[in-house]
């Protein structure tokens, strides 16, 4: 199954789209060890035609994706959970460090959470030293 091509003329490509670019958490789902799912909260940034994913580089979901890289992106929905986006697809492990992800696109990445890492009291080279490990989720299939 090859990559999915979001065609924002298609109203569920043009919902997901927009969560793609807009929503500040998805939950990223993976098969566990034991074969039960496994989905964590994560912060995105749609780009290029996949969701890129900072991650740590010994945490179970990039455990769960080595061994199996097929995955599932859950959007945020609305507030009674009528508007909500699926993508399935796999997971790719970039050979690129984060910092060099994170300065193709700082200005997205800190307008979507400069506030979650002030918060946090952290910086971009905390999460890109921390969450080294870069994960490519690409879409194959959407179920809107």
């Amino acid at each position: 199954m090859g990559d999915l091509s979001l065609d924002p003329s298609v109203p569920a490509h043009a919902a997901a789209l927009d969560r793609l670019e807009t929503r500040e958490i998805a939950w990223l789902g993976s098969t566990g060890r034991d074969g039960y799912p496994h989905s964590v909260p994560v912060w995105f940034v749609w780009h290029d035609g996949a969701a890129v994913v900072f991650s740590q580089p010994h945490a179970a979901k990039a455990r769960n994706l080595r061994a199996d890289p097929r995955a599932s992106l859950v959007l945020e929905t609305a507030a009674h959970g009528e508007e909500w986006v699926l993508l399935q697809g796999t997971v790719e492990f970039s050979p690129e460090p984060a910092s060099a992800w994170l300065e193709r696109f700082a200005d997205v990445y800190l307008a979507k959470y400069g506030d979650g890492l002030a918060f946090l009291g952290w910086t971009p080279e905390r999460i890109t030293g921390d969450y080294s490990l870069v994960l490519l989720f690409h879409p194959q299939r959407i179920i809107a």
